[in-house]
Formats: C-alpha cells, structure tokens, sequence
C-alpha cells in the first residue's frame, strides 16, 4: 500500500484517522486511558502514556511524535503490541526440541538470555512464522514471542529470551513488517556502541546546519528549555541512517536521557531519536513505570553536566548525503528491509502474525519480526559514541 510522508513519520494514513480506527478498540486491549503528559516538561514535545492495569508486563507504554495526534497513537499502538505478545499467540505446532525440526537457523541465534541453558536438545514449544524473503512457514519458540510474567508451578528452563524488540503495529501488515525491522536494525546497531564497533565512526551532528523545518523545530525547542543536547549518526552494514539523542539538565541531574531511531529517510530517524529522548525524561517525571531504577530518583545523584567531547561536529546535509533509498510503498519496503537483514546475517528475518483468527481485523496489524544472529543488549542505556569503546577497553 502507499505511504504518506507526515511530521516525523512515514504511514499509509494520518495519525488522526489511525486514532479514529483504534480507539473504539482501546477497551478490549485493557487500555483504561491514554493521558497527554507532555505538560509535566518544559520541552515542549509530545509525549503520551497508555495505561493497562491488567498487563501482564509493564501497566504502561509510551508514545511520542512530532504531533499530539501522533503521540496518542503511538502510546496506544505500543500497549495494544504488548497486549497481543502477551495474550495472541498462534497455536502451538510441535512440542520439540529444535534437533527434531528442520531450521533454517540454529536455535543459540535467537536473542539469548543470561544465563541461558538452551541447546539443540532442549524441549520447546514452537509456533509458525514466516520468513520474510521466500515466505515459507519456519518454526520459531513461543518464549521467543511471549511477553508476561505468570505464576507456574513447575521448574522451568531460562529459554530464549522475548522481549519487544521487533515487536510492531501497523494500519497494515506490511506497515507492521517495515517498522519491525527498522527497530531490529537500530537495536543491534546501538548494541554494538558497547563494544566500540558502531562507537568509531560515529558522527556528531552539527545541530545548526539542520534544514529540514520540523527537525529544526526539535532542536530549537530543546534550546529554548536550556537543555544540553548531542545528535550523533551512526555506522551500520544495513545502509540505514541509524541516529542517536542525548539530553541533559539540571533539573534531572541523575539522568542523561537517550534516543535513538532508523529509517531510510534520515529525517525521520533523527525526529525518532529527539522524541524518544524526551519521552524518556517524562518517564522518569511521571514515575510511571516500573522498570525505572531507584538510583534515578536518590537526593543528590548527578551524572554532571556533560561535556562536547569526540569528533568536531559534522554538516547535517554532509552526513546524510550518501543516504538516498526512500519507499513510497510499504510493501516493497518491507522486501527491501528483509533482503538487507538477510544479506547481512545469512538467515532470513521470521514473521508472526499477532492478529490472526479471533484477532484479525482489517485495519490494524501486530507482527512480531525475529532476526537470527541480531542482538539487543543495550536494553535500558544508549552507551556514548565517544566513550562506549573506551569505557570497554577499560
């Protein structure tokens, strides 16, 4: 279907009629609200929260965009994802260990847990996806898909890791796909700031020389609040811009708040690393989630100011010049996606369709997109471009 370039955003419809579509649905998902709480700063970007009392994860999501309309959506579609990873499941297919089922992949490239006691031998339970570049059915774990901690009464092994990585919505499925993937290709990229491989190459961006008006309105609204700000553009083998946000004030003196985002148009993953940047300083104002950590809020706790360090800062235009692949369709845009993620891992993104059965419905999908040999370890911190290789030597 074709996309529509909005503020910050590439979708097949405005945020504003995407609203109007999932909010009747809100009610069926445990969405008890969805509150702006972008009043709670002084930045001025929008933020949201949707609340699910009943989750069996976090009780709250949150959602950012250049626009109030685009917030809200964001917020919602983020609790009615984790609503479907927790409770939509398709049907179990075998019951097996991995060594009895013709992968395409082995099992240890799944995004592995600490700890992990997985092997080819260990019994699991399997559910159907579909690999992304030749759309045949491939068995993957359900614990790589299912979200939510539930009481059991048996001794069970650490299995494959699940988490929200790779977990996405859409006004369609391949809406869902496109957006899936480009996060699977910005965690890894991000990851791989721990160990300095994304860390020397880096470019920080010179934040004046940016022309595209919407960004400069990001940027000027950080400035007017007083509050220090880098944006850094990362290297990656995916050919995607990869962006990073990092924000500072006094006001928050324990936090040094990070973001990041990928698209192939590089506005839109810049205006994704500075909203989510923002939204996660009005996670830690409102205290809304329960995996904030208590250090953040101890009396007297300070990161500092920080200081400019690294490269001198690089032309936005200079930076993102060699960036020119942008889709109009999102269905080729999901092929596109899927090729680069194979090519660059040698097995094929998975598949799995949240919405089917009882939960189809026309106008909204949930995928949960699994990319063998693609990690997600930097899950609560965004390491620095300048010091994560340094910090690691060390």
């Amino acid at each position: 279907m074709r996309t529509r370039h909005f503020p910050g955003t590439h979708r097949t419809r405005p945020p504003a009629e995407t609203w109007e579509a999932i909010r009747p649905l809100l009610p069926a998902y445990g969405i008890t609200r969805v509150a702006d709480v972008t009043g709670l700063d002084d930045l001025g970007i929008p933020v949201t929260m949707a609340v699910r009392p009943l989750g069996r994860t976090l009780s709250v999501a949150q959602g950012k965009g250049l626009t109030l309309a685009a917030a809200r959506v964001s917020g919602a579609m983020e609790g009615i994802e984790v609503w479907h990873a927790e409770r939509a499941l398709p049907a179990p297919m075998a019951h097996a260990p991995a060594a009895d089922l013709d992968l395409p992949y082995p099992v240890a490239a799944l995004e592995p847990h600490p700890g992990s006691l997985v092997t080819d031998h260990t019994v699991m339970e399997w559910i159907t996806a579909t690999a992304l570049t030749d759309h045949r059915p491939v068995p993957v774990p359900a614990a790589s898909v299912r979200l939510g901690r539930q009481e059991h009464s048996t001794w069970r092994l650490h299995l494959p890791s699940a988490s929200t990585n790779g977990l996405a919505s859409g006004n369609t499925r391949a809406e869902a796909i496109v957006h899936a993937l480009y996060e699977l290709i910005e965690r890894e990229t991000v990851s791989n700031l721990a160990t300095g491989a994304a860390g020397a190459g880096a470019q920080r961006l010179d934040a004046a020389s940016i022309c595209d008006p919407h960004l400069a309105e990001l940027v000027d609204r950080l400035e007017r609040a007083g509050c220090w700000h880098e944006l850094w553009h990362l290297p990656n083998s995916f050919g995607v811009p990869v962006m990073c946000c990092y924000l500072w004030r006094e006001d928050i003196p324990a936090l040094q708040a990070a973001g990041s985002g990928a698209h192939l148009d590089a506005s839109v993953a810049l205006a994704r690393a500075i909203t989510e940047a923002a939204q996660t300083r009005l996670t830690q104002i409102t205290g809304s989630r329960e995996d904030i950590h208590p250090a953040a809020y101890r009396p007297g706790a300070s990161v500092g100011q920080p200081q400019h360090a690294g490269p001198a800062p690089v032309a936005w235009a200079h930076a993102v010049s060699h960036h020119r692949g942008r889709f109009d369709d999102d269905e080729q845009e999901a092929a596109h996606l899927s090729d680069v993620v194979a090519a660059r891992t040698g097995a094929a993104p998975l598949a799995v369709d949240l919405t089917h059965g009882p939960w189809q419905r026309e106008d909204l999908a949930v995928i949960k997109v699994l990319a063998p040999h693609l990690r997600y370890t930097a899950r609560h911190v965004i390491p620095h471009p300048h010091t994560a290789g340094r910090e690691q030597a060390a």
